[in-house]
């Protein structure tokens, strides 16, 4: 009975008793794979306007365990060159994740999934998670809208468990001016508490 590969990673499950004198090898040619899948780094230039499928091998058809694997087969990836099409960059059709950043230049789209699936448009120069039942990709850090060092845009905050956000003003009010609710989660500027002077102003002549 031949080896066989598992369906993820590919990584070959050898048959008792065959491979005598390069099991070793074999071995640690699936300890570079998963080595590689856990923590390696892969740059793809997807330069172009050709859709690109990334190479994807039998963890025996790595014999350099001194180097990253596959480019499928590890945790980072990096796409870069210029682009000058809209393009699709595919992976293998099966359950896995990544983290992916979209270093490439030019005003097209960059469409990230598995072979014959759904995938995600990659932001330009964003950074982001993604993972893929085989099927659909998702980008996970979408959930939170579009981040950048100076700012985070969020629909509502709100306390652990409650069903009320509090939503922000669209506008930037005008200085001194305070955040008050309208009692229905909708936050507002309005104008700023009343100087001590008028208080005691109020309190004297009514």
């Amino acid at each position: 009975m031949p080896s066989s590969y598992t369906s993820r990673l590919k990584l070959e499950r050898q048959a008792s008793g065959e491979n005598s004198g390069t099991w070793g090898n074999l071995v640690n040619y699936v300890f570079n794979r998963i080595d590689a899948s856990t923590k390696g780094y892969q740059a793809v230039d997807v330069a172009g306007s050709a859709n690109v499928t990334l190479t994807s091998n039998n963890s025996t058809s790595n014999t350099d365990d001194s180097t990253t694997d596959d480019q499928v087969h590890n945790a980072v990836l990096e796409f870069t060159g210029a682009l000058t099409g809209d393009i699709h960059v595919f992976t293998d059709a099966v359950e896995t994740k990544y983290t992916v950043f979209n270093n490439t230049t030019g005003s097209q789209t960059l469409t990230f999934g598995p072979t014959g699936g759904t995938g995600v448009v990659l932001k330009q120069g964003a950074k982001t998670l993604v993972y893929t039942d085989g099927t659909t990709m998702v980008d996970i850090m979408a959930d939170l809208g579009d981040i950048d060092v100076q700012q985070i845009n969020v629909t509502g905050i709100a306390n652990t468990g409650s069903s009320t956000y509090f939503k922000f003003p669209t506008t930037d009010g005008t200085s001194g001016q305070r955040l008050t609710t309208d009692g229905s989660g909708q936050l507002q500027f309005s104008d700023g508490f009343a100087t001590g002077k008028a208080i005691a102003m109020a309190i004297v002549f009514g």
